[in-house]
């Protein structure tokens, strides 16, 4: 057995995930995301429910932090959730 193999039991290292854009991702409620804004991208962020059109045809999302996400699940309060553009919105 190599050192490698010592150090990684089972299976190994896992792959690195690749981000996906929000169209091509199934179900994405409660899923982590990242979000493409003109200064970087935000990490930590969670879709707070599927893509949806609005009265103005923008493909969106809603969006809220983690914080507000595991606060809404485990508490019950529910979070102000920000629309995204869905095509600015990557699936971790």
């Amino acid at each position: 057995m190599s050192t490698a193999e010592n150090r990684y039991p089972w299976f190994g290292q896992p792959p690195a995930r690749t981000p996906q854009p929000s169209a091509k991702v199934p179900a994405l409620m409660g899923k982590r995301v990242i979000l493409s804004t003109p200064e970087g991208f935000v990490y930590d962020m969670r879709a707070a429910g599927e893509r949806y059109i609005d009265a103005e045809c923008r493909d969106l999302v809603d969006i809220v932090t983690e914080e507000a996400w595991y606060r809404w699940m485990l508490l019950g309060k529910e979070p102000r959730k920000a629309p995204w553009a869905a095509h600015l919105v990557w699936v971790e």
